[in-house]
């Protein structure tokens, strides 16, 4: 079986490129986005000051010393790797039996231009949770969430945390990236929620914007990166931004990886603000759901701004 095989099938013409193509390709990413070097976070010893800092003149950061252990991490970039190559035909069936689940094209539509496919249809779009895995990533994002709410001064109840960052929503997705030129590997997006924790492969890609100018995430081996998500930027009432971020399209003969921890609040959880009017998540995920639909992406935070 070919590589080209474990896609879908829109993406197979794309994946078959002319060298003349590739170097067009070339000279039209000249201009690419700027190399920085964001912020490194050690959880092991966690300086609260820096941490801040983070929060609020960045909205990304590397995190180190997780306490994950390697061999596990090795473990898990094994078995997705291993289960994207399998045929496209037989990936499109899990879930109906199994508690994996797979969808192809981008969050909002394929390369053809329609919706995103799902398998099955009822899929909640995660492809791989792990047990182990997940145990860990839960910590890291508790430990997190509870010092970044410390730096904004916030006193939550042990009722409040919970529902602002329920352990039951947890799902763990591996991203592949075909190398190809043709379009963006993911579009520019916030997230839906209060923190990501991205495990991004030595190829790269993922890209981010501060200041107006997108900047390029480098990898920095064993660590991971950390997205601040729409809800904190309506926790810290704007102290802290949910960072805008994208896939640039690949353009080395690889594929790209990336393992994606998502933890959402309750459906029922309800968010408050000055600067925005109060709502529960359940309506947030319903508009950004509607919007997606109508306009082909995410209108986010603004929808629910409290104009004076």
């Amino acid at each position: 079986m070919s590589n080209t095989d474990s896609y879908p099938p829109e993406f197979r013409p794309l994946m078959s490129e002319s060298i003349e193509s590739e170097k067009k390709t070339v000279e039209r990413d000249l201009n690419r986005s700027k190399d920085i070097q964001i912020p490194v976070i050690d959880l092991e010893h966690l300086d609260m000051e820096k941490l801040r800092e983070a929060c609020k003149d960045w909205g990304i950061f590397h995190l180190e010393n997780t306490g994950i252990p390697l061999t596990l991490v090795s473990q898990v970039k094994e078995i997705t790797e291993s289960l994207l190559s399998l045929p496209f035909e037989v990936k499109r069936l899990l879930g109906v039996n199994s508690p994996l689940s797979y969808y192809w094209g981008t969050h909002t539509v394929s390369p053809s231009g329609n919706t995103v496919e799902r398998a099955p249809r009822k899929s909640s779009g995660h492809l791989v949770v792990m047990e182990e895995y997940g145990r860990h990533v839960t910590r890291i994002v508790v430990t997190l969430f509870e010092a970044i709410t410390e730096t904004l001064s916030l006193e939550l109840s042990v009722d409040q945390k919970t529902s602002y960052l329920s352990e039951s929503t947890g799902v763990v997705r591996v991203q592949r990236y075909p190398r190809c030129n043709e379009f963006p590997g993911l579009e520019a997006h916030t997230d839906s929620l209060e923190i990501s924790i991205i495990n991004q492969d030595e190829v790269g890609g993922l890209e981010f914007m501060k200041d107006g100018e997108w900047f390029n995430v480098t990898p920095l081996a064993n660590s991971f990166v950390i997205g601040l998500g729409d809800m904190i930027q309506v926790l810290s009432d704007e102290k802290y931004k949910s960072v805008l971020h994208k896939v640039r399209k690949m353009m080395k003969k690889k594929e790209r990886y990336s393992i994606i921890y998502f933890v959402y609040p309750d459906k029922d959880c309800m968010f408050e603000s000055s600067r925005y009017k109060p709502f529960r998540f359940s309506e947030f995920e319903a508009q950004a759901k509607l919007d997606v639909e109508t306009h082909g992406s995410k209108i986010g935070l603004s929808r629910f701004l409290n104009i004076p």
